[in-house]
């Protein structure tokens, strides 16, 4: 089976072989994955990390042999946890910009490779976070790699803090601590050990909230006592209660929550 990697900022994924059709997610630097088929000028391919399927432009697919393939997804990983990080290719000596959420090989004396293709690390440099009294290693790392996006506009199918929609936002925040979730709310709600009430709910806990007909549409990471982070419009911090999520500046409840689960131990 053929395979690739994302050696881009990022790249849309598409639901259907056509420009025209709309972005169900994309693709960030360094991430790998598998191609299932090919029409014209698109690629449908598989991602390794959630098994998530889309269209891929065929001009933006850098292949990976079986060896190069396998070799990348058993390296350890170093995962961008600032809002940018630059790397130069060292070939043409061009630097781009990587998002946060981003990964690569863990560089030596700042380089490392994709394929046959070698990286340099430039500035900025990853920058000391702040620790949070009280909470445990994981929920400090995770608040603040989430706390990166606030502000960063809604976008379908996004998951830059150049536009990231609900469950991009969620995934990428789980990433960051190597916990693997699926792409969309409506799967990610199938993990993890429930939480009866929200006075109990603690950081990192996950709110999924549902429409009239019950269905899964939205969810957001608890961040504090009655506080949940989601994108909705932008990344933002509202209040969490029994009934859903509260906007003070619209004065009046948005997302009505059906569930709330724990992924964190």
């Amino acid at each position: 089976m053929d395979t690739g990697i994302c050696i881009w900022s990022s790249v849309a994924l598409r639901a259907e072989a056509s420009h025209r059709s709309e972005m169900v997610s994309q693709l960030l630097f360094g991430e790998t994955y598998t191609i299932l088929e090919m029409v014209t000028d698109w690629y449908k391919i598989r991602t390794t990390d959630c098994a998530y399927e889309g269209w891929l432009y065929a001009k933006q697919h850098y292949p990976l042999t079986a060896e190069e393939y396998a070799l990348n997804i058993s390296a350890p990983q170093y995962f961008v946890r600032d809002t940018f990080l630059y790397v130069q290719d060292t070939l043409n000596h061009i630097a781009a910009p990587l998002f946060i959420g981003s990964r690569f090989p863990m560089p030596k004396d700042g380089i490392f490779s994709l394929g046959n293709r070698t990286y340099k690390v430039c500035l900025p440099q990853p920058t000391a976070l702040p620790h949070h009294e009280g909470l445990s290693e994981q929920e400090d790392l995770l608040l603040d790699f989430a706390f990166h996006y606030l502000n960063a506009p809604y976008l379908w199918g996004g998951r830059t803090p150049a536009g990231i929609d609900c469950s991009g936002f969620v995934q990428n925040v789980y990433n960051s601590i190597g916990i693997r979730l699926p792409r969309d709310a409506a799967q990610q709600v199938e993990f993890g050990d429930i939480v009866d009430f929200v006075d109990e709910a603690r950081i990192g806990d996950l709110a999924f909230f549902e429409n009239e007909e019950g269905y899964i549409i939205h969810v957001g990471i608890v961040c504090g006592y009655h506080q949940i982070l989601h994108a909705s419009g932008h990344v933002q911090i509202n209040t969490l209660d029994s009934n859903g999520i509260f906007r003070a500046d619209m004065n009046k409840y948005t997302h009505r929550l059906r569930i709330i689960k724990r992924i964190l131990e």
